[in-house]
């Protein structure tokens, strides 16, 4: 049992039973506050960054950099080289199958708004 901000807390560790059954209270550090402009930025990265897209140019060349960075604002350049006839006949037949549910239920919608119906496209 401790105290953190007034409240009392006690932490059972489920791996450290005692002999005799009964569960073992272990404490719990509170951790430091952080301050709030590293916090914020944490926050910041995590939202715009969650995976951190930079971390493959870093220890590259200049050369393989500029690769780098045009795959990251082109992915065509990335997998378009290993691309094949199968993979274009699946996505063909995706794109048919999703046009077929997509546009009929465009339609319908902008017919329940009445609205024109190209407004549901």
């Amino acid at each position: 049992r401790g105290t953190v901000a007034g409240r009392n807390y006690l932490a059972f560790h489920p791996e450290m039973d005692n002999a005799d059954g009964t569960e073992c209270a272990c404490r719990v550090s509170v951790p430091p506050p952080e301050p709030f402009f590293e916090a914020m930025k944490a926050l910041l990265k995590e939202t715009f960054f969650p995976d951190d897209p930079l971390r493959r140019f870093k220890g590259q060349s200049a050369g393989r950099r500029a690769v780098l960075a045009l795959q990251y604002v082109f992915p065509i350049l990335e997998w378009a080289p290993t691309y094949t006839k199968e993979f274009l006949r699946s996505d063909l037949i995706a794109g048919i199958t999703i046009a077929s549910l997509a546009i009929p239920q465009g339609i319908s919608y902008a017919k329940l708004a009445n609205i024109p119906p190209i407004y549901g496209l």
